[in-house]
């Protein structure tokens, strides 16, 4: 204990590396807060959050200490602000994807718990990745990086069409995109070589990842990964919306497929883990399921975004975003289920226009199993056809004794929502 604030014993400090508003950052933040910990919450710029309501709520509320640091995007800077704190600091982490290589860097540094800062930026570089993991044997699709049409013309001879053109270094679908035609590639090629700078604005080396496009439905995979020993909590289901963008409209935990399928996909997630060197902390791992097998898309070196520590808690009873946290003052996580349910969570997407009036959440409610419902928009917003999971406006979550029953009553939920333009 180091002392008290606002009535709570304080067991020391946790720093949150900046974070994401589409809620697993601030329930992290919040759990922090109310289990005990001193949260200290580093951010370049906080009206990033402030903007939104919620997010503000959250950090008005359960950030003890705002620590601000010009450049987020830099361990050095992080490192340097966070030695004033040195002595209470238990724990250094992210919920945002962006920043896990800061993280697990500081956290190095420090000697706190903490992700192998080589692992990190391994995972966060999608085509070191695919090097590692391809090197390692895992099946993957061809790929090749491309910065003009020379090299763009010598990856398509590789992948063939159509292809998936992506960033190396986004997250949540930003920027990625089927390809069909090499005048296509082309040009999604050029305009990820016109940059240097990622949209949170980190150095990369400009150009796109060229990959083959392999068919069939994709699951993720939700890991943990305590003294270099991987747990499998599950397998989720994902619903994709149209090409040429991969937004994802649904989730459901644990996977309705059946374990010849689903066990396969699960040991190339865990060996793609380990041909990283992952060693701590959660992963989010996606596979495709083609006819020839799994095959891995990406690792994601985080908690699952899109809501589904939720829907593992409510099949699982397991908190694992509340396991992550805990992860990283030095506690060992608690992983046994202590339920055998299901759930699923139901994006509700948009198209162009001004919306005019939103209705039907209580009746959404009314559908059983519904646990949340949450719309973002109304009247007077903007919105716009989606192309990454930022433009989705609204999501309801349904539990179930079963993955169909789950996904049925989150189905049924979520066509109540209305949104008139």
């Amino acid at each position: 204990m180091i002392g008290g604030i606002d009535g709570r014993e304080v067991r020391g400090s946790l720093a949150f590396v900046e974070s994401n508003l589409t809620g697993t950052g601030m329930r992290a933040l919040r759990f922090a807060h109310r289990s005990g910990w001193r949260t200290l919450f580093v951010t370049a710029d906080i009206s990033t959050y402030t903007r939104d309501a919620a997010a503000a709520k959250v950090i008005a509320e359960c950030a003890d200490v705002i620590v601000e640091c010009p450049g987020t995007i830099d361990p050095d800077l992080v490192e340097k602000r966070l030695l004033d704190y040195r002595d209470e600091l238990v724990g250094v982490l992210t919920v945002g994807e962006y920043y896990v290589p800061v993280a697990a860097e500081v956290a190095a540094r420090l000697g706190l718990p903490g992700l192998s800062p080589s692992a990190a930026r391994l995972a966060r570089d999608k085509l070191d990745s695919r090097h590692a993991c391809a090197a390692a044997g895992l099946p993957v699709p061809a790929f090749g990086f491309a910065v003009d049409e020379a090299t763009t013309a010598a990856v398509l001879a590789e992948t063939g069409l159509p292809c998936v053109v992506k960033p190396t270094d986004e997250s949540a679908s930003v920027g990625v995109s089927l390809c069909r035609t090499e005048q296509e590639v082309a040009a999604r090629v050029a305009e990820l070589a016109s940059s240097d700078r990622n949209s949170r604005g980190q150095a990369h080396v400009p150009g796109g990842l060229i990959e083959q496009c392999v068919f069939g439905p994709e699951i993720s995979v939700e890991t943990v990964t305590h003294r270099g020993r991987h747990t499998v909590l599950g397998v989720t289901d994902k619903s994709v919306g149209q090409v040429p963008w991969f937004v994802e409209t649904g989730h459901t935990f644990p996977s309705a497929l059946p374990a010849p399928v689903t066990e396969p996909a699960a040991a190339v997630a865990v060996a793609a883990l380990d041909a990283i060197g992952f060693d701590f902390g959660a992963a989010h791992t996606e596979v495709k399921l083609t006819a020839n097998g799994p095959v891995l898309i990406e690792i994601n070196p985080r908690t699952p975004g899109d809501h589904i520590p939720a829907l593992v808690r409510h099949a699982t009873g397991v908190g694992l975003l509340e396991q992550y946290v805990a992860m990283h003052a030095g506690a060992t996580p608690q992983l046994t289920p202590t339920t055998t349910r299901a759930a699923a969570i139901r994006f509700l997407t948009a198209r162009e226009g001004v919306v005019t009036a939103v209705c039907g959440v209580e009746d959404a409610y009314r559908v059983a199993g519904v646990a949340e419902v949450a719309l973002r928009v109304g009247p007077g917003d903007s919105t716009s056809w989606p192309s990454n999971s930022h433009h989705r406006i609204g999501h309801v979550i349904a539990v179930g004794g079963t993955p169909a029953e789950a996904s049925a009553r989150a189905e049924a939920a979520r066509a109540q929502l209305t949104v008139s333009y």
